[in-house]
């Protein structure tokens, strides 16, 4: 279904639709008059404006631009969901050259399906003085006719929504009168004002926006139903209108990435969303130079997959997804679940040796990293994104499991642990040599009763880059016992100075016991 974007004056972000589409259909008359002297628009020389065709519906500017802004900064976006096509202009020509060349060569998805790049013949877009759809533009005969009942889609969906979240960000367009929240194609929620007029404020103010920084982003639609039925009050439906309404909390949990910043702000503050009005709840807060949860990584070994990246970061906070940049090797983007996960490894992590390389790390600016149904491949074969929420191996999951695992910085010693009970030195050095990983140089047993159910102990190497390298490939591996049970192998770097220190297992002496 098309969509249509009816945005009020001050939000100059979403272009202007009318003077873009004209200007494409001509380029398409051009491409059928070859040789007269015209640009053929598919074959047009580098510009600073890149066109995308086969755009999906749903498409908004936040996931367009998290989706190429890893090429460059971008100044100003035109959507023309009519079309399926979009308009992005960087503020580099030579970020631009390199989202084209990049495109030419790997697939792009968004929302599953393959969106195609090439130069525009325009060196700029051009801006409308107030941001809204022309009058004259054809109505869309398909588009529902405006209505007090809107259709949510919502996006990338991080964290829980319920009837509460939804009202919070509503009620300031007008009285919502109930709220029912379904899977059919994807998340939606409809959302039921008392007149058109609510309805339509809220679609203007809420289109594109985040409810969550950088996720949660909301697609809204004027729905084809004229009265929700709601035969129950829970997180899922409510009917505002009856006695014994549901009464609202003061606002759920704050999800992890913003436990740091809990500031009310109306709506993530990206360039590519409606801007905010002071009468607005909250819905989500931006990273800024210094936080965030997303981290850019610079100096990794070109082999590395995103298990290495996970294996590397996962003993400073839990890892929720990884992203090698195919375009820049050695290069990677790794979201954490909260600030203090990010900074704990740039803390600890930045400026350490690993392969004769130098790693840096710093905070992106982007706020999240966006899903792909398909992706490239690295050269082992293994996708360059990988998604770790769900990962077990994870080590701050619980709160037994937070209180256990302590924060230490890389070191010559790492502490083992959950290897098969019948673990000998040859066999734990095996599974160093297997991944092509440098084996310690001793290892340090602890005393463990007849009925342990794994072993564990103390491992040594000649420095921290060496180890630092063993513990990114070796770490996670499954180790089978006698009787071919499998363990996940697992190391942590340790406090100890050296293997003679003595060590009491649960004295804290060491990374993580979990």
């Amino acid at each position: 279904m098309a969509e249509k974007h009816p945005l009020p004056p001050d939000s100059l972000s979403f272009g202007s639709y009318g003077t873009e589409q004209k200007r494409l259909k001509l380029e398409d008359k051009v491409l059928q008059q070859p040789g007269k002297g015209h640009l053929d628009p598919h074959n047009a020389p580098p510009s600073r404006v890149v066109h995308a065709r086969a755009v999906p519906d749903g498409c908004t500017h936040t996931l367009l631009v998290n989706v190429l802004s890893q090429f460059g900064k971008i100044g100003y976006v035109t959507m023309m969901p009519k079309l399926r096509q979009s308009l992005v202009e960087f503020e580099k020509i030579e970020d631009a050259i390199a989202c084209v060349t990049h495109c030419q060569q790997h697939q792009i998805f968004i929302m599953d399906r393959q969106v195609y790049f090439n130069y525009s013949t325009s060196s700029e877009i051009t801006r409308s003085p107030y941001g809204v759809v022309p009058n004259n533009t054809a109505p869309d005969p398909n588009e529902p006719p405006e209505n007090h009942i809107l259709l949510f889609t919502i996006f990338n969906p991080l964290y829980p929504i319920t009837v509460d979240v939804i009202r919070t960000i509503c009620t300031p367009y007008g009285f919502v009168q109930r709220i029912v929240i379904f899977r059919k194609n994807g998340l939606q929620v409809l959302v039921e004002f008392d007149s058109n007029h609510s309805a339509q404020r809220a679609k203007q103010q809420l289109d594109g926006a985040d409810i969550y920084a950088g996720c949660c982003t909301l697609k809204i639609e004027f729905a084809r139903t004229n009265k929700l039925n709601v035969f129950k009050n829970d997180d899922m439906t409510c009917d505002y209108t009856v006695q014994g309404q549901r009464l609202q909390s003061n606002f759920p949990r704050v999800p992890p990435m913003q436990q740091q910043q809990q500031q009310m702000r109306p709506f993530s503050t990206s360039p590519y969303a409606p801007q905010p009005t002071n009468s607005a709840p909250f819905v989500g807060t931006q990273a800024v130079a210094g936080s965030g949860s997303v981290i850019m990584l610079y100096g990794l070994d070109r082999n590395f997959n995103c298990d290495h990246v996970f294996n590397l970061l996962c003993s400073y906070g839990n890892v929720l997804k990884v992203k090698l940049l195919v375009n820049k090797p050695g290069t990677a983007m790794v979201h954490m679940d909260s600030p203090q996960g990010a900074r704990n490894a740039i803390q600890y992590l930045h400026g350490q040796k690993i392969m004769k390389q130098t790693l840096e790390l710093n905070f992106s600016r982007h706020s999240y990293i966006a899903d792909y149904s398909q992706s490239d491949t690295l050269p082992d074969g293994s996708p360059c994104w990988k998604d770790f929420s769900q990962s077990r191996n994870n080590r701050f999951l619980t709160a037994e499991g937070t209180s256990k695992n302590r924060i230490v910085g890389p070191g010559a010693i790492m502490h083992f642990y959950n290897s098969p009970p019948d673990s000998t030195e040859d066999k734990l050095k095996a599974v160093f040599i297997n991944v092509n990983a440098p084996p310690p140089k001793e290892i340090r047993f602890f005393s463990q009763g007849s009925l342990a159910k794994s072993a564990t102990g103390l491992m040594e190497w000649s420095d921290t880059e060496t180890a630092l390298e063993a513990f990114i490939l070796a770490n996670h591996q499954q180790v089978y016992s006698q009787s071919t049970q499998a363990y996940t192998f697992k190391l942590a770097f340790s406090n100890n100075t050296s293997l003679e220190q003595q060590h009491l297992p649960g004295s804290g002496s060491t990374n993580s016991l979990s």
